[in-house]
């Protein structure tokens, strides 16, 4: 009774052991077909990203013609997408395929203000007196307009001294954050690490305008201001003026058709009633060729986004970057 016993209990234990085993087994199974599956997910992902990045560039080559102009680009995205999804199957299905670049994705990058030039233009107070006139103009309270501008000027300036609400490395220490560059901006994003430009920008954002700074600066370019493709913000403040006052230059420049972005817009300075010394000065009448593309590129439920600096007389793409990789 006592050997039949002991094999019962033994039974038992080894029952318990096996069945703990499959357990394991069981689940690292699971386990090993759940990350192989995963990773053939990132595996199509990837692909399909890939491959939408691809169509992007179809819509940056587009860009390139000089035959195409600004308010045709969406047509011209449009009828190029129809044809480019022509072919394309994947295990023998059809594949949704298109880029899409539209007026407002192609933009002259001399109609953006140029804060390099502005900051280390030698004219400090002339810097002052533009971003404190566009900040005003986007409803940026004057304390925290005043502090961003003195920020961003110790930011770019030589030396290390420190402007009356500025910053420099003592300050960035303290906070641990990145010492100032004390020297010309290198990549746009690099503002938002300038103490007060966020608080600004917040503020610029939740106006009635809804301002994107994002949109109104640059440091390509030639540094003047181009009156054919600038906001009537930019020239407004570069030229010293109220909110509201360009409002007639603006709306001539838009030319017999009244639609912005076509081959009849016009320039016409005398609307502005600013001497022609200073409109020599800090603008252009147009005629620049750096343009900015925006342009997305759709494979299924894909999409990635190529934005690009190009130049159309010759075609040249001059920089381009990934839109969450931003310089």
């Amino acid at each position: 009774m006592k050997r039949n016993s002991h094999l019962s209990a033994s039974s038992g234990v080894a029952l318990v052991v096996v069945l703990w085993a499959v357990t394991l087994i069981s689940a690292a199974m699971l386990g090993l077909a759940a990350l192989l599956q995963r990773q053939l997910g990132q595996e199509v992902a990837g692909l399909q990203n890939a491959r939408a990045i691809l169509v992007a560039e179809s819509g940056i080559q587009m860009a390139l013609n000089p035959q195409i102009g600004r308010a045709d680009v969406e047509q011209a995205s449009q009828q190029l997408s129809a044809q480019l999804s022509q072919g394309w199957r994947v295990n023998g299905r059809e594949v949704p395929v298109r880029f899409s670049v539209k007026t407002e994705d192609f933009v002259g990058e001399e109609g953006k203000l140029n804060l390099n030039y502005l900051l280390r233009s030698g004219n400090e107070a002339l810097a002052r007196r533009v971003l404190q006139n566009l900040f005003a103009g986007w409803e940026v309270n004057l304390s925290t307009s005043q502090r961003a501008i003195d920020c961003l000027l110790d930011w770019v300036d030589a030396d290390s001294l420190t402007q009356p609400q500025g910053a420099e490395a003592d300050d960035y220490g303290k906070q641990k954050m990145a010492p100032p560059r004390n020297g010309p901006l290198e990549r746009l994003d690099e503002l938002e690490k300038v103490m007060g430009w966020r608080e600004m920008a917040k503020e610029a954002q939740e106006g009635k305008a809804g301002v994107d700074w994002q949109k109104k600066f640059t440091i390509y370019g030639s540094g003047k201001l181009s009156l054919l493709t600038a906001d009537q913000d930019l020239i407004e403040a570069v030229l010293g003026l109220s909110p509201g006052a360009a409002g007639n230059f603006m709306l001539a420049r838009r030319g017999p058709d009244g639609v912005a972005g076509t081959p009849d817009d016009q320039v016409n300075p005398g609307f502005l009633q600013v001497s022609q010394e200073i409109l020599a000065e800090r603008t252009t009448n147009g005629g620049e060729d750096l343009w900015r593309v925006t342009s997305t590129g759709y494979v299924g439920e894909a999409s990635r986004t190529v934005v690009a600096l190009i130049s159309r007389n010759p075609p040249q793409i001059k920089s381009r970057w990934m839109e969450d990789k931003q310089p």
